[in-house]
């Protein structure tokens, strides 16, 4: 994996360096969350990524009043994660896949006496979602192919998903690279593979002469 560390997420330039790329918290438009086939909405994902190489400022989703919150609350719930487990995180800005396709953002590296050992995934979310997911007590479907993508993405074979409220305890669930994220890679690299091959046969076609 690269690892682009001096980069802050959010960031003109961490904005720039993800253009055109497929990253983790996009992956759910590309394999099914059951099944881990490639998915229906994997051809428009790439009109979306082919189009933000022509057009940088364009943003397909500008993101929402719990999206805000979240990416506001960030640096609170790391440090609660910190206090809680004991572990360092070492925050970075992209992360990009060996094969200088696939990336992610990841919200921390969880560190042990220097070494990388696991991946954080923070989520700030609504109240009544919160309860939600800790009655369940598991990593909830709407964020699997993020998780197991960022793994695959970082070679990184567990990652922790820490969901934050600061009136409510926190979830916590350490996810371990198992069968899902095997099963993820081919579909992932099948998306890799067709999105090189329809950039090819289209880029002509919208560049201006």
């Amino acid at each position: 994996m690269n690892i682009f560390r001096d980069i802050e997420q959010g960031t003109d330039e961490w904005k720039l360096l993800r253009k055109g790329k497929p990253t983790a918290s996009n992956f759910s438009s590309i394999v099914t969350a059951a099944k881990c086939e490639l998915s229906k909405s994997a051809d428009g994902y790439i009109n979306d990524l082919i189009a933000q190489t022509f057009c940088p400022d364009w943003e397909p989703f500008e993101g929402n009043y719990w999206t805000k919150r979240g990416n506001e609350l960030e640096p609170q719930a790391r440090l609660a994660f910190q206090v809680a487990t004991g572990y360092q995180v070492d925050q970075v800005g992209f992360v990009l896949h060996d094969n200088g396709i696939l990336g992610c953002s990841p919200d921390g590296f969880v560190m042990d006496g220097g070494e990388i050992v696991a991946g954080l995934e923070i989520k700030c979310p609504a109240p009544n979602t919160h309860v939600e997911w800790m009655r369940a007590g598991v990593l909830p479907d709407k964020y699997k192919q993020q998780v197991h993508g960022s793994m695959i993405v970082t070679g990184i074979r567990q990652w922790h998903f820490w969901a934050y409220h600061s009136a409510m305890k926190p979830l916590h669930v350490l996810v371990t690279w198992d069968s899902y994220t095997d099963a993820m890679v081919k579909p992932l690299m099948q998306f890799c593979d067709l999105y090189r091959k329809v950039y090819a046969e289209t880029v002509n076609k919208l560049t201006l002469e």
